[in-house]
């Protein structure tokens, strides 16, 4: 759909909604930066750790509330396909519950057990889930009691390919897993007994950063966001604990390096957790419905990942640790030292590995343009991806640590072949994108404008 004309000074829009002005914008990275600086902790400490963590399970109850809302809507409407779409996103949010909770128990782990627990029921979007909770479930039970229901034959002979099916596998599904992330985040270290939860998390800046940004209709522009904004929180952590650890590592303070990086290893799993739910549940038709509101962004317009992390504080710490070796330096925990660098590289590949899926799945081949106006989206992701795999400092020290490029493995040449589906799911998802949006493919209207985005300044240590 064409932008609309706007006033001078006035945000682009369409029929939508706002179009994002820069990948900043877009995440509301403003709030998260606010809800951050705003802490009752410092940066690299075991409480910040446990209070990001929880800032992202008010992020994801949040999204659970307004998927919920939207199932409960389309139950009491009769449109149970439309409710099994939002029960597949509601099972997505909840299994990253679980992994935020798994990593908060083990963080607590070093706490003493007279520590006051976390009141993760006190939280204002707990509050606010248990509510839609009780919606949605009025809305299920009033339906198992229509004569015309038969939630027994639906379980007992119905399947995956069945939308009532889906409904009660992904209810009961979810159900379990909020049984088990309430009681791991009720069982974890309350980071600042003293305080109410809302002063806490800076409830109002993470509220702000989830709900900023609004479509028109039920899209999963909302949710969108929500994988994004979980992961930006979270690495921010990571980075401050990189840049501590390259400063020990400096000064041959070899302890703090590593329980440093010990904490933001504990960040790795929650933060790959998001990417499933994009994956395995954004259609190509749910991501064009939104592709025009995001402007021209991409994901590699991150500051905190793609710059700070993944380039900047990566090399610094190789660097570093190399400086380490070559003055002699052998202290009883350098193994592990070098063990929490290799878990940084398999992470930041395997980031890079996942998101290969959003332009392949949304965009597909026939050298199809990104918003950015990049000739081949899938393309240039990969190659994006293989090149930093070529220059990988960690490889350059460390022969034996060698990160395979897109076209290793036995089975490239298969994939890549005629007799593979791949080719055609790809260029089908390609000439349909393109279809869609002439104006990005062709560079026209909105989308005629250069790219505003520039490389910004380097976070130097």
């Amino acid at each position: 759909m064409p932008a609309t004309q706007r006033a001078p000074g006035a945000p682009m829009e369409n029929h939508r909604g706002v179009i994002a002005e820069d990948y900043h914008v877009l995440q509301s990275l403003g709030s998260i930066d606010a809800a951050r600086a705003a802490m009752v902790a410092g940066p690299g400490t075991d409480e910040a750790l446990l209070i990001g963590l929880y800032q992202s399970v008010e992020i994801g109850l949040h999204n659970l509330v307004q998927l919920l809302d939207r199932a409960a809507v389309h139950l009491r409407d009769g449109e149970v396909a439309a409710a099994a779409t939002e029960l597949h996103w509601v099972r997505g949010f909840h299994r990253v519950l679980v992994r935020l909770s798994l990593a908060a128990r083990r963080v607590s782990g070093g706490w003493d057990a007279e520590v006051p627990r976390w009141t993760v029921d006190g939280t204002p979007a707990f509050a606010e889930f248990r509510g839609a909770l009780g919606r949605f479930d009025r809305e299920l039970t009033a339906l198992a009691d229509r004569p015309e229901v038969d939630l027994g034959a639906v379980i007992a002979h119905r399947s995956l390919d069945d939308a009532w099916f889906s409904v009660l596998h992904c209810a009961r599904i979810a159900n379990h897993d909020a049984r088990v992330w309430s009681a791991n985040l009720s069982a974890s270290a309350h980071p600042a007994p003293e305080q109410p939860p809302d002063r806490v998390l800076v409830s109002d800046s993470i509220r702000h950063a989830v709900f900023e940004h609004q479509l028109r209709g039920d899209t999963y522009f909302t949710q969108f966001r929500a994988l994004h904004q979980i992961p930006e929180l979270l690495i921010r952590e990571i980075n401050d604990r990189v840049e501590i650890a390259i400063r020990r590592i400096r000064t041959g303070e070899i302890a703090a390096a590593v329980d440093a990086l010990d904490g933001a290893g504990e960040l790795f799993d929650p933060i790959e957790a998001c990417l499933p739910p994009l994956v395995d549940n954004l259609s190509t038709r749910d991501y064009h419905q939104i592709r025009e509101n995001l402007g021209l962004t991409s994901g590699s317009h991150s500051v905190s990942i793609r710059f700070e992390l993944f380039t900047e504080l990566y090399e610094q710490l190789i660097d570093a640790i190399r400086q380490y070796g070559d003055a002699g330096g052998a202290d009883p925990l350098a193994r592990r030292l070098h063990r929490n660098v290799r878990d940084l590289q398999v992470f930041i590949f395997s980031w890079r590995d996942m998101h290969l899926h959003l332009p392949r799945n949304n965009l597909g081949g026939m050298e199809t343009k990104s918003l950015t106006g990049a000739r081949d989206a899938v393309g240039t992701v990969r190659k994006m991806r293989d090149n930093a795999a070529s220059n990988d400092p960690l490889a350059r020290v460390d022969k034996r640590l060698p990160v395979p490029t897109s076209l290793a493995g036995p089975l490239v040449e298969y994939l890549d072949g005629p007799e593979s589906s791949d080719g055609l799911l790809l260029s089908v998802t390609g000439k349909v994108t393109q279809a869609n949006f002439r104006d990005v493919q062709e560079r026209t209207n909105f989308f005629a404008q250069p790219c505003p985005f520039s490389r910004p300044q380097r976070r130097v240590v």
